[in-house]
Formats: C-alpha cells, sequence, structure tokens
C-alpha cells in the first residue's frame, strides 16, 4: 500500500482544538473565509473579509450556526463532507446577513487536513455580485482532462506524460476506472452523484494509477460538462510530509491559499468541453496526436483562442500577461508543427472530427 499522505498541520489543529492558531491563520490570509466545526455546523474562525460580507465582526460570528447565514435550501454537500465520502463542493448560495439583509454569493467548502471524516471544513465566501479576483498561486503540477460518456478518455493534458508516465498510444480511448485505486471509486461515484445530481464541481481525494504501477494521491476536482454522465477532471499533488510545529499558521496558510485559487480557477477546464465546439473546433487527442503534448495552461490557451478570442481577453481570462500568452502560443505553434496562428487554426479545422463538435456541448 503506498503512504498514506497527510496535512500535519491541518490535523494537529483539528485534533488539539488549537483555536488560537487556527483563528489567527484565518485572520492572516486575508482570504474571505469561515472555519466551520463539521460535527456541530457552528462558526468556529473567520476571516475580517468574510465578516464583512457578513455583516458582522469576527467576535460576534464565532460560535453561531452556519445554517443562520444560509438563505437557500440545503445542496446535500455537507452531510457528504462530515462523513467523508466528499473533500469539497461548490455553491450559488444566497447568504443571510446579520442584519437579515440576503446577498448572492458563490461558496466553495472544502475540508481542512487529511483524516476522514475531517473536523474542521473551510468555506471560501465571494460576492455574487463582483468579479473573482484573479490570482496566480500554483501548487505544483495541475492535469486536466475530460472523459465522455462511456467514461473513456476524450482529452488530457501533457502532466499525464510527465507526471504519470502514461504514453498517448495508451491513453487515447482509454477507460478510466482501473486507473483508479480500488478504495477510491467509492469517492469517486459519490462525487459523480452530486455533480449530477446538482450541476456543481466537487472535490475528492484519489489514487491514481502510475505506469510504473505505483498510486499517486491527487485531490481531483470533478465538473459535468452536458447532461450525459461525461465529466470534467482537474488532478493537482496532496500536500505530503512533516511540517515543523512552528509552522503550523503558516501551512494552514498556504493550504487556505490553495482553496481560494481553485475558487479562482473555478470551471477554466471547462476549456476542454468547449474545444469540441468552439467556433474553431479542436479534434480529440487521437485526432491530432501533438495535442497530447500540451499542458494544462496550453489547453486553455488554445481553447480560448478556438473560441475566437483575441491574445488580450485570452491574458485577462486567464490572469496571465499577454508576453506570457504569446510564449504559451509559441510552445502551441511547435508542438502542433505550425509557424502561425492562421496555419494553427487551419489545422484544426482540418484535422477536427465533425462528430465530436456536437457530441461534447457544454
Amino acid at each position: 500500500m503506498p503512504d498514506e499522505p497527510f496535512d500535519d498541520v491541518l490535523d494537529e489543529l483539528a485534533e488539539d482544538s488549537d483555536e488560537g492558531a487556527l483563528t489567527e491563520a484565518v485572520r492572516r490570509s486575508g482570504l474571505p473565509v469561515a472555519v466551520v466545526d463539521l460535527a456541530t455546523l457552528l462558526v468556529v474562525a473567520v476571516s475580517d473579509p468574510a465578516a464583512a460580507l457578513l455583516g458582522g465582526t469576527a467576535a460576534e460570528l464565532r460560535g453561531l450556526p452556519v445554517s443562520g447565514f444560509v438563505a437557500d435550501q440545503p445542496t446535500g454537500g455537507v452531510p457528504l463532507l462530515a462523513t467523508g465520502r466528499l473533500d469539497g463542493f461548490e455553491a450559488p448560495r444566497r447568504l443571510r446577513r446579520l442584519d437579515g439583509r440576503e446577498l448572492p454569493a458563490y461558496v466553495w467548502v472544502h475540508v481542512l487536513g487529511s483524516r476522514r471524516p475531517a473536523r474542521l471544513a473551510a468555506a471560501v465566501l465571494l460576492d455574487a455580485r463582483l468579479p473573482i479576483a484573479a490570482g496566480t498561486t500554483e501548487d505544483g503540477w495541475r492535469l486536466m482532462g475530460l472523459v465522455d460518456e462511456n467514461w473513456h478518455l476524450e482529452r488530457i493534458s501533457e502532466e499525464a506524460r510527465t507526471v504519470l508516465g502514461w504514453t498517448t498510444e495508451q491513453l487515447a480511448g482509454a477507460t478510466v476506472l482501473p486507473a483508479i485505486h480500488p478504495g477510491d471509486i467509492p469517492e469517486l461515484l459519490t462525487g459523480m452523484a452530486h455533480v449530477q445530481e446538482t450541476g456543481r464541481d466537487v472535490a475528492v481525494r484519489l489514487r491514481v494509477m502510475r505506469a510504473d504501477g505505483a498510486y499517486l494521491w491527487t485531490r481531483a476536482r470533478l465538473a459535468s460538462f452536458d447532461e450525459t454522465a461525461g465529466f470534467l477532471f482537474t488532478l493537482r499533488p496532496m500536500a505530503a510530509g512533516l511540517t515543523p510545529a512552528a509552522d503550523r499558521v503558516g501551512e494552514l496558510e498556504r493550504r487556505l491559499a490553495r482553496i481560494a485559487a481553485e475558487v479562482r480557477n473555478a470551471g477554466v477546464a471547462a476549456g476542454l468541453a468547449h474545444a469540441s465546439r468552439g467556433v474553431v473546433p479542436v479534434p480529440p487527442i487521437d485526432g491530432l496526436p501533438g495535442l497530447a503534448s500540451l499542458t494544462a495552461r496550453e489547453w486553455e490557451v488554445l481553447t480560448d483562442l478556438a473560441q475566437g478570442s483575441r491574445v488580450a481577453a485570452i491574458a485577462r481570462h486567464l490572469s496571465l500577461s499577454e508576453g506570457t500568452v504569446r510564449n504559451h502560443l509559441s510552445a502551441v505553434y511547435r508542438k502542433l508543427g505550425v509557424a502561425s496562428q492562421a496555419e494553427l487554426l487551419q489545422l484544426l479545422r482540418d484535422r477536427a472530427d465533425p462528430t465530436a463538435a456536437g457530441s461534447l456541448s457544454s
């Protein structure tokens, strides 16, 4: 069996009830985040930005039940977090402020620590009336892919080769379930059931098989893209290793920042589905093998280009400089054997599978 990964700092804070350190980490993070005890559903820590959004102070909000701040009907996600069947979920919510006023918000909830069931969850609260702030936080590698309604791999980014060791020939059209550790398939199916029922993204922990037969622990974000059982996924590495006790607060701050980065990047992976029906449709990886060498970021740039976006618009969408976007485009040109944007778009038109464009609408 592979070694279990763990976020020691979060486990220690949860088990030791070190609320002082937890409160300090949340305060220093500067994020609009509230930490909830999943057993009692009480707020145990809240940042100043989140408190302001809810119309009070951190001191006033601590110890209050979460239900008092949510005006909508439950999504069913919290019980799945509390029982360890999901790691996270997103939902548009109407938040109820202390003064009784309601405001539209986007909420991304994620458990803290590695033990399941977890004790604590962090809820990032974003005012839906305001644009999501751009961010460039990256947590190591990021792998993106698309699975069709028969659970065959339709698209995947180049990190599958560099991180997992699989070749294009092994991946194109492959069934994904054999690559998931048998012990994690129930969590995957639970997550997908929630995605299909709610239409919202979820996060689960999955062990994914490498080409050498070893399993790699990942955090998987799952999202639907049409009415079928197909889904989009993003894999990121799970934190592993020991954290010195002296840096527990700093590590929790970094963990909160990673959760916030997932919120900022919500929906970005949908580009893999949009690629099939863009202004210039993009073929699947077996229709143009060079696509399998594109990184997750290059897929995002290519998708926006195929949708008709110009460099400046792509830069704004992905929170990149225009020079960085041009660098990614140059890498795409090289990997697909073209010399210009016009040649790239013509290649995609020539190689796109007409049947794919109608089967992967989002």
